[in-house]
């Protein structure tokens, strides 16, 4: 089956929602009901499923109330496009963080009575990262429903580096840093390990990580034999090592176990090829982007690039969603 595992989608009477919540800012990021449309381009590409999310823009509300209307109203409105396109668009799940109790509430609700496909959430939470520890009552409801979570940069947080806000290298750089950055902390602060059943899709590759790959898992290779011949006394650089997850034989599984990649990386094919000796192919997914890029261009990236043999390409674009998705009780 080939599913497309990365699509945004914001109707007006969300983003209306969340402007009389107190979010004005969100005005510009309503999008036209283009459903027939997608649905066309969905089928001049043999594309069966399509999985929107509204993250992206930032949805972090200013109290508890509003975000709980907010992400009822958005989840509602995603399971009313399910119904309508007979189950060929679904939705990730839009959560109240940073408020946990709430947050845990309407993933109850969206992942048990709605039967959204997955939680969607950004790289950072007003300010925190995903591995905070006030979120680890999160994490152990959705360990308990085996529940996939796509995560995707938001544009507002992408100039957090000095210098990345002028010339447009706010989304060029500070997009892709921030998506690489979540699994790495993700990893390292054990929260996969805590959590096994939790899956994760990452949106643009991983952005860096691919690149940077032999990068990090040398100076884990590093840091490990450090750790060990230092016995007790252990360097600070290398103490978050101790204990850890790591092993100096495969030190990057933690961010293969349980990780999933998308293949929206029209811009930066290279990484397809990448992908094999870093992420791996089995865990790379179909991602398009739309409607930001090419649903299109995103297949035929992946049906005509020479950096994958055809049985590869098979893996991406018609199996490997389709087995996570499976396995995760979203699909029958």
């Amino acid at each position: 089956m080939r599913i497309d595992v990365h699509a945004h989608y914001w109707p007006k009477s969300y983003i209306d929602v969340m402007v009389e919540e107190g979010r004005p800012d969100a005005a510009r990021a309503a999008q036209p009901d283009d459903l027939d449309a997608r649905l066309a381009e969905m089928d001049s590409v043999g594309v069966e499923r399509q999985y929107f999310s509204a993250i992206g823009l930032n949805t972090v509300m200013p109290t508890a109330s509003g975000s709980v209307r907010a992400a009822r109203h958005l989840n509602d409105l995603y399971v009313d496009i399910r119904e309508r396109t007979g189950g060929r668009m679904d939705g990730y799940a839009t959560i109240t963080l940073p408020f946990v109790d709430e947050a845990i509430a309407e993933a109850k609700r969206a992942l048990e009575d709605l039967h959204l496909v997955g939680i969607a959430l950004p790289c950072y939470i007003d300010g925190r990262t995903l591995d905070a520890d006030e979120f680890e009552p999160l994490w152990a409801y959705l360990d308990t429903q085996k529940a996939v979570v796509y995560v995707h940069p938001s544009g507002s947080d992408s100039a957090n580096v000095a210098g990345l806000a002028d010339f447009g290298l706010n989304m060029l750089l500070g997009s892709t840093m921030q998506v690489a950055m979540t699994p790495l902390r993700l990893g390292i602060r054990g929260v996969t390990t805590r959590y096994p059943n939790v899956r994760f899709i990452f949106a643009v590759m991983g952005g860096t990580l691919p690149y940077l790959w032999e990068r990090f898992e040398t100076n884990l290779i590093r840091g490990l034999k450090a750790v060990e011949a230092a016995g007790p006394n252990v360097p600070p650089f290398f103490s978050w090592m101790k204990g850890g997850s790591f092993t100096v034989e495969d030190p990057m599984r933690v961010f293969r176990s349980s990780f999933y990649y998308d293949t929206s990386v029209q811009d930066i094919p290279a990484s397809l090829g990448l992908a094999r000796t870093s992420v791996g192919i089995d865990h790379v997914l179909l991602g398009s982007d739309a409607t930001f890029a090419s649903l299109t261009e995103a297949v035929h990236l992946v049906e005509g690039t020479p950096d994958l043999t055809a049985e590869e390409k098979t893996a991406i674009l018609d199996e490997n969603a389709e087995r996570l998705f499976r396995s995760a009780g979203v699909l029958a």
